[in-house]
This record gives structure tokens, sequence and C-alpha cells, in this order.
């Protein structure tokens, strides 16, 4: 059941993030976010999965095929997995600095995937209100994110024993 809740919520977060930008919210790269989750707090045997569902969710509001879109956000998730383990991804503090590298980051690999293998380019210019807005919201997001499903279904054993003991 927690996949179906998964492949159903998630990719619609993509086109919920662009709605609410539209109605004149801050913006919310939700590929920063999922590949921040994914990397410091989900299931490591379930990341292929989880993986998928955001390159789907990615693929409704950008142009580039589904593979491109998979190297887009796995190379970063691939970057940070072996960080989980040196930084305490609790501190918002590294939270903050991974989202506002990714939210670098992801936009300069989505355009060089794109010369690469001839897709079309993405329309976003990188914005440095944008790198704020994900270094203040996506921490806070990412905290309310874990314990809502259907992400809580997917946090690594650990980090929810953890957060009971405290």
């Amino acid at each position: 059941m927690r996949w179906f809740w998964w492949f159903g919520v998630v990719p619609q977060l993509f086109l919920l993030a662009g709605y609410l930008h539209d109605l004149g919210l801050p913006p919310v790269d939700v590929s920063v976010f999922g590949a921040l989750f994914l990397a410091w707090f989900a299931q490591v045997r379930a990341l292929p999965m989880l993986l998928l569902a955001l390159a789907i969710g990615r693929s409704l509001v950008d142009q580039a095929s589904l593979p491109v879109h998979l190297l887009v956000i796995g190379v970063p998730i691939a970057v940070l997995l072996p960080l989980r383990a040196l930084f305490v991804a609790q501190h918002w503090l590294w939270q903050a600095m991974a989202a506002s590298v990714l939210a670098v980051v992801i936009p300069k690999l989505s355009g060089l995937c794109a010369r690469i293998f001839d897709q079309p380019a993405p329309v976003g210019i990188l914005d440095p209100w944008q790198v704020f807005w994900a270094a203040s919201l996506l921490p806070p997001l990412l905290l309310v994110a874990r314990l809502s499903p259907p992400f809580r279904a997917f946090t690594e054993q650990a980090e929810q024993a953890r957060r009971v003991a405290a």
C-alpha cells in the first residue's frame, strides 16, 4: 500500500509546487526536496523505485525524457548518500547547506544532460532567490514530510528509532 501512495502522491508534488508558485508563493524545487529526502532519510534498499517516482514527477513539468531525469536527480543522491554517515542529517544547518548546493547543481546538471543527450533544454535560469528559498524552506518541509505519509513509510528505521528515543 505504501508504494501506491508513493507513486500516487510524489509525482503530483511537482504539479502542486508549480501551482503554488503561480499563486504567488515562493518557488520550491521538488527535485531538490526529493533528492535530499532520498539521500539522507529514505530506506536505502527502496531508493531505485523511490527515485523512479521522482523522475516521473519531474517529467510531468520538464520536457526532457525520463532517463535524463533519472540522471539529474540520481547523481546528486549518489553523491550525498555516502555523506549520510558523516553528517548528522537532522541538523537544519546541514540540510540548508545541502539544499542550497542542490538548488544550484540540479539546474546545471539538467542543462548539461540536455546538451549531452540532445534533449530539450530546460527553460529555467539559475535564480539566486530559488537558492535562498531552498535553503530556508526545505529543512522545515523535510521535517514535516518525514512525519507524514507517504514519506514516513520510507524513512530509514534507524532514523525513526532515534526520533522515538529523543
